[in-house]
């Protein structure tokens, strides 16, 4: 029986037990205690059962981890990172139903040396707890370019924040690895190898790891509001009807007694 259904059935007990219906102020407080206790329980529990769903079944929308460059002795030689994305090597933190998007954001210096560096290659491997590949990604990036004159201007309208140390002469590059990306269930990835292939001067470095909501999804997360409403009202609904329909149950399905012999 649900707490709605339980609830009702208790009402009725007590109301037998009560005067008839124009019995008196206590017959009415009391169904108006019952009901005030049956509406509150119904929607609490309706609230409950909505804050449980969506806890189990909307996964964190961003996961983010520092990226700390290798520089390798040869300049010319590969920047290489090795990111754990896990604290534990047997915890799971992606969603095996739910598909990812990675990106490496850079922030680095507009100096002449990353200009003259021109395109670059940045590197990607997702690997599990064994060390293996799972997801294997390569896409291209660059320093945007700055003429002088640029260059001289910006400089002059944030000299004062370049001064007292409140700003620096740097750009963001977001560079997109992988999209539409889904864990596997028995090779979770638990770590990242990252790798430049040129000497880039870089100020940090985080990758990013984001959820591309879709469906249900997408609405619970996005519209949580209109959404959980209609979820509750459902629930409510949902319980009133199954209450409505136990207190309509025989109590038991024993027939008259049979006369003793």
């Amino acid at each position: 029986m649900t707490l709605s259904g339980a609830l009702v059935h208790l009402r009725a007990r007590l109301s037998g037990m009560l005067p008839g219906r124009g019995g008196g102020g206590l017959a009415i407080a009391v169904r108006a205690v019952l009901a005030a206790t049956a509406a509150t329980a119904v929607v609490l529990s309706s609230v409950m059962l909505y804050g449980v769903f969506y806890r189990l079944y909307v996964p964190q929308l961003l996961h983010e981890a520092p990226v700390y460059l290798q520089y390798a002795t040869p300049p010319a030689a590969n920047t290489t990172a090795v990111v754990d994305l896990v604290p534990a090597s047997d915890y799971k933190f992606l969603s095996t139903s739910q598909a990812y998007s990675v990106a490496l954001d850079l922030d680095v210096p507009t100096s002449e040396a990353n200009q003259q560096i021109g395109n670059f290659m940045v590197a990607i491997e997702l690997c599990n707890r064994q060390g293996v590949p799972v997801h294997q990604s390569v896409r291209p990036s660059i320093v945007p370019h700055q003429s002088a004159l640029v260059h001289l201007l910006r400089t002059a309208v944030r000299a004062v924040p370049l001064a007292l140390g409140l700003s620096r002469e740097s750009v963001r590059l977001h560079v997109p690895l992988i999209e539409a990306m889904y864990d596997k269930h028995f090779s979770p990835i638990t770590n990242a190898r990252i790798s430049l292939s040129r000497p880039l001067q870089v100020y940090s470095a985080h990758i990013t790891i984001r959820a591309q909501f879709s469906g249900l999804r997408y609405w619970m997360f996005y519209w949580r509001l209109p959404t959980a409403v209609a979820f509750v009202s459902a629930a409510i609904v949902w319980q009133l009807a199954a209450g409505r329909a136990g207190r309509r149950i025989p109590a038991g399905n024993s027939g008259p007694e049979r006369p003793q012999q």
